[in-house]
């Protein structure tokens, strides 16, 4: 990371975190249930009869932001790379950055990850027969790789409207963070609008929850405007670069983010605590945390990350990689500690840790390939 992206970065880093603690507890969490004759209808690959509460909780709180603040800052950097690149090499380097690593995540890792499952399911099916069948008689699934392929789509689609539209990163450059820098409550107002408009039309064709999968792509249908509309927001709010103002930490994100958190909580607590009269509007308090967290977040780690240490720089590189193969090390842990009476909490507590070291562990032992290096 460059210097003035040590923020950014940070965030990226607990981003990661987030998601493996997020895997972690679905094992846990007293909503999960696992289906013996279908288990990639279960809610989990993994499911343990000791659960606790707290970890719903924390599921429904990071379902609501983590994923759309990884596209915004995936956003962020598109345009200011596409300029240096040019849109071939831009293209071709999203392609060995993306497509490679989804191929070999959705071929060997997903299928490691998801062997355990079938084994909870009571199936004796060694791991050779299991991987010859995971791409037709087991469906495929592609797990966390689903985020890969889209970011990937997304990046087609902004390089084909920066193609039809030349100027339009410059235009982007000359307004956008300028005026969410200048008038951060008027660009707020116009964020929160224009993600309802990105997201209540899916959810009102899909309904919340379903997925749509053909193959190892898969995502959630009512998501898919939502990501979309961050991740052009992070393009459009990049467009000048992350030395902008509004990404330091006298900008409008770093001061304004306590105000951010505050209102992004108050309608979490209505989110979960909503009378069964006012589910409609459900969609509406969704979208209010997605953005109002997101920005909470961003603006946090910009007014107090300034600096990081050498150690934490190093992570912040690993977070892709860590991404790619941390399912995998959680399912196995996850099935390990079956038999264990530990608790909900120690063994969710050993899983994330046992995900952690061992990801970054391990990439940081294939970093030592020259062929691997530019793909993670």
């Amino acid at each position: 990371m460059r210097k003035n992206n040590h923020a950014i970065g940070f965030l990226r880093l607990c981003l990661i975190v987030a998601v493996v603690l997020h895997h972690s507890v679905l094992a846990y969490c007293v909503f999960g249930h696992f289906d013996h004759h279908a288990y990639l209808l279960s809610s989990a690959p993994i499911i343990d009869r000791q659960r606790w509460g707290g970890f719903d909780l924390l599921v429904r709180w990071n379902d609501t932001y983590f994923m759309a603040l990884m596209f915004f800052i995936s956003g962020v950097f598109v345009l200011p790379s596409l300029h240096r690149k040019g849109p071939r090499r831009y293209l071709k380097d999203r392609l060995l950055r993306l497509g490679l690593p989804f191929a070999v995540c959705v071929s060997i890792v997903m299928p490691v990850a998801y062997y355990p499952s079938i084994l909870e399911a009571g199936a004796r099916v060694s791991f050779f027969s299991f991987w010859q069948g995971y791409f037709g008689r087991f469906h495929w699934p592609g797990g966390p790789a689903w985020f890969i392929w889209f970011l990937f789509v997304l990046d087609v689609l902004c390089v084909l409207t920066v193609l039809l539209a030349p100027s339009l990163p410059s235009y982007l450059a000359a307004r956008v963070p300028d005026g969410l820098n200048r008038r951060p409550v008027l660009a707020v107002c116009g964020v929160l609008g224009a993600a309802l408009v990105a997201y209540v039309p899916f959810v009102l064709l899909f309904g919340a929850e379903r997925w749509l999968s053909w193959g190892p792509f898969s995502i959630q249908g009512s998501r898919m405007g939502l990501y979309g509309f961050f991740f052009g927001l992070g393009c459009a709010a990049g467009a000048a670069g992350s030395q902008h103002t509004l990404f330091q930490r006298n900008g409008a994100l770093a001061r304004h983010w306590a105000g951010a958190l505050c209102l992004g909580m108050s309608a979490f607590g209505w989110f979960i605590a909503l009378p069964a009269p006012f589910e409609k509007i459900r969609p509406v308090l969704f979208v209010f945390c997605s953005v109002l967290f997101c920005l909470a977040l961003m603006g946090v780690c910009l007014r107090f990350v300034s600096t990081v240490s050498a150690r934490v720089n190093t992570l912040t590189g690993d977070t892709y990689s860590v991404y790619l193969i941390h399912y995998a090390f959680v399912t196995w842990a996850q099935f390990a500690l079956l038999p264990a009476s530990w608790g909900a909490i120690p063994k969710a507590a050993c899983v994330a840790s046992i995900t952690l070291c061992s990801s970054f562990l391990v990439t940081y032992i294939i970093r030592f390939f020259s062929g691997v290096q530019r793909m993670v």
